[in-house]
C-alpha cells in the first residue's frame, strides 16, 4: 500500500500491527500508516493482486534484459 499522505509504502501486514490498539477492533475497514498514523480505506483484493502481479513482471522484464 501507499499512504496518500506521505507516499511512504508499506505491507498490509505493518499497518494491522499499527493498529492493534484501536477500539474498534480492526472492524472499520481502515489502515494506519505506519510511518505518518494517517488512516485510509484498505486496498481492494482486486487492487493488490493488480500490484504484485505488475511487480513481477517488473522484475521479469529487469532479468530478461539483463541476460
Amino acid at each position: 500500500m501507499k499512504c496518500a499522505f506521505c507516499g511512504y509504502t508499506y505491507e498490509q501486514e505493518e499497518a494491522a500491527q499499527v493498529c492493534q490498539g484501536c477500539g474498534l477492533f480492526g472492524g472499520c475497514h481502515l489502515t494506519k500508516c505506519p510511518r505518518c498514523g494517517y488512516e485510509q480505506p484498505q486496498e481492494p483484493p482486486v487492487v493488490q493482486w493488480l500490484r504484485r502481479w505488475r511487480a513481477r513482471r517488473a522484475i521479469e522484464t529487469a532479468t530478461h534484459e539483463r541476460k
